[in-house]
C-alpha cells in the first residue's frame, strides 16, 4: 500500500475547512492507497488551529504543523513538503476550495502511469478580467526570460503532485526567496498535466494582494532569469548610441550651421530620461544584491510552534 500525504496550506480558512474535509473523505476512498493529512497553519488569526487541533484528537491520519507567524504560502508549502519525506507522494492542495479536491484521483493515475509531476492548469480561472490579463502576460515574459523551457506556459496552479524522488531533492535546497513552482520545474522530472475550471472562494478573502503577487513575480524573475540584468545592459548600449547620435547631429548643425540648442527644455528631459534609466538600474541590481546579503544570513525558513500526530516531537 503507497502512502499519499495530502499537504493544505491555511491561512485563515476556518470556515472552509469542515467543507473540505467532508470532499476529501468522499473522493479518497481508494483502498490501494493509504492517505494521510498534513495541515500547515501559516500564522493564522482566526480559529483554524483550533479546529484542525479538534481534529486530530480524533483522527490520527491528520497531522498539523502551526507555524510561529505567517511566513507566505511559499514557505508554508515547503514545510508541508519537508516534512513529508516518508510519504511516496504528496499533494499539495490550498485549502480555499478553489481548486477541486475531486482532481486527486486522475492526479494519482498520471503518476502511476509514470509522471513525476502532475500540474493542474486552469482553463478558466476564477479572476476579474484585468487580472487574467496580467497573469498571461507575466508567464509568458516569465518563461521567454528565463532557462525554464519546460515551465508550463499556461501557469500551473498550487495544486499538484510530486513523486517520492522530488520529495527527496527537496531537501537540499536552501534558498530563503522561494519561487516553488519554478524550483519543482528546474529539477526537471518528468510532468504531466490535468486540466480543471477554477472555483470561486466559498468563503473568506484571498490574502493575495497586488503586493504579494508583486513580490513573486519580482522573486521567480531574480531566481531564474537574466531578463533584467541583460535589460540593463541593452538599455544602456541604447542609451549610449543615442546620446552619440544626438551629440553628432549637434556638432554638424554647429560647425555647418552655425545653430545649437537653444533652451533648457531638451537639456531637462535628457537629464530627467537619464536619471529614470539610473534609478531603474539600481533598483534591479538592488535586488539582486539584497537577495545575496538575505542568503548569507542562513537565517530558517520558518519556525514551528506546534506540531500535531507526529511521532517524534520536538
Amino acid at each position: 500500500m503507497k502512502t499519499v500525504n495530502i499537504i493544505i496550506p491555511c491561512y485563515n480558512e476556518e470556515n472552509n475547512l469542515g467543507i473540505l474535509f467532508k470532499r476529501l473523505d468522499e473522493v479518497l476512498r481508494i483502498p490501494e492507497y493509504q492517505f494521510n493529512y498534513l495541515f500547515v497553519d501559516d500564522g493564522s488569526s482566526d480559529g483554524t488551529f483550533s479546529f484542525l487541533k479538534k481534529t486530530a484528537q480524533s483522527r490520527k491520519n491528520v497531522k498539523v504543523l502551526r507555524l510561529s507567524r505567517n511566513f507566505g504560502s511559499h514557505i508554508g508549502i515547503s514545510a508541508g513538503i519537508e516534512n513529508s519525506f516518508e510519504a511516496d507522494a504528496i499533494v499539495l492542495l490550498p485549502a480555499d476550495l478553489q481548486e477541486p479536491p475531486e482532481l486527486i484521483p486522475e492526479l494519482l493515475k498520471k503518476w502511476e502511469d509514470g509522471a513525476e509531476v502532475v500540474w493542474t492548469i486552469r482553463e478558466k480561472r476564477a479572476q476579474s478580467f484585468v487580472g487574467k490579463l496580467f497573469s498571461r502576460l507575466f508567464y509568458k515574459i516569465f518563461i521567454s526570460g528565463s532557462n525554464l523551457r519546460n515551465y508550463p506556459k499556461e501557469g500551473p496552479s498550487a495544486f499538484f503532485l510530486l513523486d517520492h524522488k522530488v520529495i527527496r531533492e527537496w531537501q537540499r535546497f536552501g534558498e530563503s526567496n522561494r519561487m516553488i513552482i519554478g524550483l519543482i520545474v528546474w529539477m526537471g522530472f518528468r510532468q504531466e498535466k490535468v486540466y480543471y475550471t477554477q472555483n470561486q472562494r466559498i468563503s473568506g478573502k484571498s490574502s493575495w494582494g497586488f503586493m504579494k503577487l508583486l513580490k513573486v513575480a519580482i522573486d521567480s524573475f531574480v531566481s531564474f532569469s537574466f531578463a533584467p540584468i541583460r535589460f540593463i545592459s541593452y538599455i544602456g548600449i541604447i542609451v549610449s548610441l543615442v546620446g552619440f547620435i544626438y551629440a553628432m547631429v549637434l556638432i554638424f548643425n554647429k560647425i555647418f550651421f552655425g545653430t545649437g540648442p537653444t533652451g533648457w527644455t531638451s537639456i531637462m528631459v535628457i537629464m530627467l530620461f537619464l536619471g529614470g534609466i539610473q534609478l531603474i538600474t539600481l533598483g534591479i541590481i538592488g535586488e539582486y544584491v539584497w537577495r545575496g546579503v538575505d542568503e548569507s544570513r542562513k537565517r530558517p525558513l520558518y519556525l514551528i510552534s506546534d506540531k500535531l500526530n507526529f511521532e517524534n516531537v520536538e
